[in-house]
């Protein structure tokens, strides 16, 4: 499995994946910000608004890739506030159905942390469902919860949900996470 950083180029090259992938997530019932029915034309329009954040410097892009085959994303939000220049947000950490269970996701949040310290980033937040998976691999990773929200928002099926807060202090005396 390879880890990169990707430009909007690559990112729009590989569109169909990354279309995929997230629509393959709300379909399994993640609770990324879309509901059902969840188009095609739905994530495209995400991803190109993706893009241009990528483009202009506001996120970074991380996709694993096995083979050359994009298998999960991640992205980290470069806070631009001038109070905020020792923090980032991480949204929408993706990996593709066939590929969940692999060790995707832990090595997409641990190369996002090692750039996260390169970038002078000492603290990384980020949300996810109560009880889901996500919630169970920050944990595994040493991320601290900092509160709970109930009927944050939905799931894809419009059942709320609850969502937990984690942060994540980085030592930016390391070189590497």
């Amino acid at each position: 499995m390879e880890i990169s950083i990707v430009d909007s180029a690559y990112a729009a090259h590989h569109l169909d994946r990354l279309a995929t992938m997230l629509i393959q997530s709300v379909e399994d019932g993640a609770v990324v910000g879309f509901v059902l029915p969840f188009s095609r034309e739905q994530s495209d329009a995400y991803w190109l608004g993706v893009f241009s954040a990528i483009a202009e410097q506001e996120r970074l892009l991380f996709c694993a890739t096995i083979d050359g085959q994009v298998v999960g994303t991640v992205q980290l939000y470069l806070s631009p506030e001038p109070n905020a220049p020792h923090r980032a947000e991480i949204f929408k950490l993706l990996v593709h159905r066939d590929f969940q269970g692999r060790g995707v996701g832990t090595a997409l949040m641990l190369a996002i942390e090692t750039e996260a310290v390169r970038l002078a980033r000492s603290l990384l937040i980020l949300d996810t469902v109560l009880g889901g998976a996500g919630e169970r691999l920050y944990r595994r990773l040493g991320w601290q919860e900092i509160g709970v929200v109930p009927h944050h928002f939905v799931d894809p099926h419009g059942t709320p949900k609850a969502s937990v807060y984690f942060m994540k202090t980085l030592d930016l005396s390391r070189d590497a996470v």
